[in-house]
């Protein structure tokens, strides 16, 4: 999807507050290899996302030059555990009252944040929207003590997004979504309702699906800037794991110091947040400038797929 007057307008993110190592608690050498970090971080205090959260939205909205009567609408990500059924939570929406905010809810990982660009950019063919911010939230780890699912290991975090209908500023070009239509069949309903993988082939069939998928799409993006692959500034990728991250970056033979992926060996994978986190560590290095190519791209296991192409 094309869009020439979506601008980035705000960022922010925040690891959790409490640090905890992770060869306590795992002891199966295979996970730590595929996620190489010491430490998890998680919300000592069970209720303060909510706080963080509007504490977040608020500090993207400023960075836009947005007053409170300006959002025309709020989107609420949350991505992890189903104890926190209410997304966004009410006390956010209130910090915005003027806006005809709504909630998404959906397990669609780092595609999230895609979605979410895509979602901002539709509604800006109404004449009345031309402010949205999103708030993200990853809850997995902080009250059930499992820090990983036997492949990636989890951390909790919490980031907000800022859109705004500008033909300036920092331009998202294009966005595009996909998802893998065979993922019924690779999976089956255990005795708990969960769905698990079939078998081991029908693992690697997902992870094959996910690299070729991802490789195909970040080809497509470069065409939207009118490049190709090696002629991008920066990449912020996660696929969950460093390692399923780098296989996808070595597919489309991409220099790894022109990525975010440094960030997933400081800490572990926190859903949608892991790309804000690592737009932020490009700003810092001085891998993103004025004029910059950008790729943003994330996945939920594979299942879903989404990459945003922005000129910075």
């Amino acid at each position: 999807m094309y869009f020439n007057d979506l601008s980035l307008a705000g960022w922010s993110y925040e690891k959790g507050d409490l640090q905890i190592p992770l060869r306590d608690h795992i002891t199966d050498k295979r996970i730590l290899s595929r996620n190489p970090v010491e430490h998890t971080f998680v919300y000592e205090d069970e209720d303060e996302w909510r706080e963080r959260l509007q504490h977040h939205s608020k500090k993207v909205a400023d960075m836009g030059n947005m007053k409170d009567e300006d959002i025309n609408a709020f989107l609420g990500v949350h991505n992890g555990a189903h104890k926190h059924i209410e997304g966004a939570c009410p006390e956010v929406m209130a910090a915005f009252p003027k806006s005809n905010g709504f909630q998404m809810d959906f397990t669609l990982g780092c595609a999230s944040i895609i979605v979410g660009a895509q979602l901002a950019g539709l509604h800006f063919s109404r004449e009345n929207i031309s402010n949205i911010v999103m708030g993200t939230v990853q809850m997995t780890t902080q009250w059930t003590e499992n820090y990983n699912d036997g492949n990636a290991v989890f951390a909790d975090g919490i980031g907000a997004l800022a859109f705004k209908k500008t033909d300036q500023g920092h331009q998202i070009k294009y966005t595009s979504v996909a998802s893998n239509s065979e993922f019924r069949d690779m999976f089956v309903l255990d005795n708990n309702g969960i769905y698990q993988l079939d078998n081991l082939q029908k693992g690697r069939d997902l992870t094959e699906f996910m690299i070729s998928s991802f490789s195909n799409q970040l080809r497509e993006s470069c065409i939207t800037l009118k490049t190709i692959p090696k002629n991008i500034d920066y990449i912020a990728m996660s696929c969950s794991t460093y390692a399923a991250t780098k296989r996808v970056l070595d597919a489309i033979n991409f220099p790894l110091e022109k990525t975010g992926i440094e960030c997933l060996t400081q800490v572990p994978h926190m859903g949608t947040n892991d790309l804000i986190f690592q737009l932020e560590h490009g700003l810092e290095k001085g891998l993103i400038e004025e004029g910059s190519k950008i790729l943003m791209t994330g996945t939920s296991a594979g299942f879903s797929i989404a990459t945003m192409a922005l000129e910075w």
